[in-house]
């Protein structure tokens, strides 16, 4: 599957993304919006501690080298 394709699965403009790398962004973005939630209306800890790790861990993908 191409990111053309991938962005008309998942309805997000191809604008927003052009390489992987912005795939990673967008999700670490929407993560962060679910923790802001989940803190707001005082979701379990553990939830929230997952979301987090979730996100380091693509951070730390996106970030490595070979």
């Amino acid at each position: 599957m191409n990111l053309q394709e991938i962005c008309a699965k998942y309805r997000i403009s191809d604008n927003y993304l052009n390489s992987k790398d912005d795939a990673f962004n967008i999700t670490a973005a929407s993560i962060d919006d679910l923790i802001g939630e989940l803190n707001r209306i005082n979701g379990t800890t553990t939830v929230i501690e997952k979301l987090e790790r979730m996100k380091l861990f693509l951070q730390d993908v996106r970030n490595s080298t070979f």
